[in-house]
Order: structure tokens, then C-alpha cells, then sequence
């Protein structure tokens, strides 16, 4: 029973020499860490002879949390209205005239909140959905011009028409 604790304790020295990369004298190769990271060592029973066996340390690398995410809904925008007939009349008037422009589109979009009409870039309406049709009315100095749009809008998108620009002369 000495002669096997005294192996043991000699294998036992023989593989931390072998980790150290020192001189050994049971014959082990040694190997330093940044060489191989399997280190060699003896397993021995009280039956058996002794086994050369490898172990490999292993160690997690880059572990990754996963959490699982809603689809984002894209807004749809709204098609651009186009005009479908205008005309306007003219009241004169001292230093210009009255013109009652009649403004009408086709509503190609069935995403939009509302339309607005703009003259001069400024909003005179604010429409409900679906609509197609308004008439201003205003006052223009001679040899100037009023410029028309319409906007179908969303709370995140608009689209508008081309510019119409007439005057009363």
C-alpha cells in the first residue's frame, strides 16, 4: 500500500512539474500553457496500470441574451391627391377683384386622416377623409396671383398636389 501512495504522490509531482514546463524525472513531457492548453496526466485504480489520459479545459466565450421583440408597424402614407377639374371666377373690384376659385380632386388614398388646402402656402381648410371638393374665396390685388394645393395628410405623412397659381385681371 506505501508503494502505491508514493506513485501517486510521484505522478502527482510529475504533472505539476509538467505544468510549470519543468525538468521532471518520471519522463512526462512538459509543456508550458501558451504551448497546448490540454495538460496530460495519469489516472491509476488499485487494478489497473496506469492510463495516459487528456483533458480539455473549456470555457464559454461571448454569451448572448435574447429577448424577443414586437414588430414595428411602418405607417402607410397617403397617395398624392390629383386635380381633377378647377375654374375660377372674377368680381372686380377697386385695386383688384374677388375670385371664387372651385377646387376639386380625385382622392386616390384610403390612409389619410384629412386633407388641407392651402393658398399662399397658408392652410384656409382642413378637410375630413374622403374629400374631394372646396370653393374659396378671396381677394386678389391686381396683376398679383393666388397659388392653390391640397394635402392628404397622416399624423406622420402628407402628400400634395401640384401648385395652381391664377389671378383676376
Amino acid at each position: 500500500m506505501n508503494a502505491i501512495k508514493c506513485l501517486l504522490i510521484s505522478i502527482s509531482l510529475a504533472i505539476i512539474l509538467a505544468a510549470c514546463n519543468l525538468p521532471s524525472s518520471s519522463g512526462l513531457p512538459t509543456q508550458t500553457a501558451d504551448q497546448n492548453l490540454v495538460a496530460t496526466f495519469v489516472a491509476m485504480t488499485l487494478q489497473a496500470k496506469p492510463t495516459p489520459t487528456k483533458v480539455a479545459l473549456i470555457t464559454p466565450v461571448n454569451t448572448v441574451q435574447v429577448a424577443t421583440v414586437q414588430p414595428i408597424t411602418t405607417p402607410i402614407p397617403p397617395n398624392t391627391p390629383v386635380w381633377l377639374a378647377y375654374n375660377y371666377t372674377c368680381k372686380l373690384a377697386t385695386g383688384g377683384g374677388n375670385m371664387t376659385m372651385n377646387l376639386s380632386w380625385v382622392d386616390r388614398s384610403t390612409s389619410e386622416e384629412g386633407y388641407k388646402v392651402y393658398r399662399d402656402g397658408e392652410v384656409i381648410a382642413t378637410l375630413t377623409p374622403n374629400s374631394t371638393y372646396y370653393v374659396d374665396v378671396a381677394f386678389v390685388a391686381t396683376g398679383k396671383t393666388l397659388s392653390y394645393t391640397v394635402q392628404a395628410f397622416t399624423a406622420d405623412w402628407q402628400a400634395s398636389t401640384s401648385p395652381l397659381a391664377y389671378g383676376c385681371e
